[in-house]
């Protein structure tokens, strides 16, 4: 993937912060993914990161909102729309759950996951058996 500078003005990049923060994505791929939009060419048939990151958090708040305090989870247990992204694109390793897993792991202690935290194994990160971050709800 090619990189590109720009220098949008601080009004811009006041706006591309708080539109990508409440997508739960990066800046950078919220550009790219209006960009690909502008243009036409995303070579994506279905939804942008930036819609399937916001699917995959309001499912696993909903998830987070009907689970007791104790309970252990992962996106992929958590998320339906999580569980069925491909994991092949073009022959290569694809990003886009690792994507939405940091987008997630920003966003737990803040609301809605506030009640939300890693689970840790003297000192370690819990993974599941899908090579995933474990959760846990307090």
């Amino acid at each position: 993937m090619n990189r590109v500078q720009f220098y949008p003005s601080p009004a811009l990049v006041n706006l591309l912060k708080s539109d990508a923060s409440s997508n739960g994505v990066s800046v950078s791929q919220f550009v790219t993914d209006l960009l690909e939009k502008y243009y036409g060419i995303s070579a994506k048939k279905s939804i942008s990161i930036t819609q399937l990151t916001a699917i995959v958090l309001k499912e696993v708040e909903a998830y987070v909102q009907n689970k007791k305090a104790g309970e252990r989870f992962d996106l992929y247990s958590a998320s339906a729309s999580y569980r069925n992204i491909d994991m092949v694109c073009n022959k290569k390793p694809s990003t886009i759950r690792a994507s939405i897993g940091r987008s997630f792991s920003s966003k737990i202690g803040t609301t809605p996951f506030q009640n939300v935290k890693k689970c840790l194994d003297k000192g370690k990160q819990v993974l599941s058996r899908n090579n995933a971050l474990v959760y846990e709800i307090f």
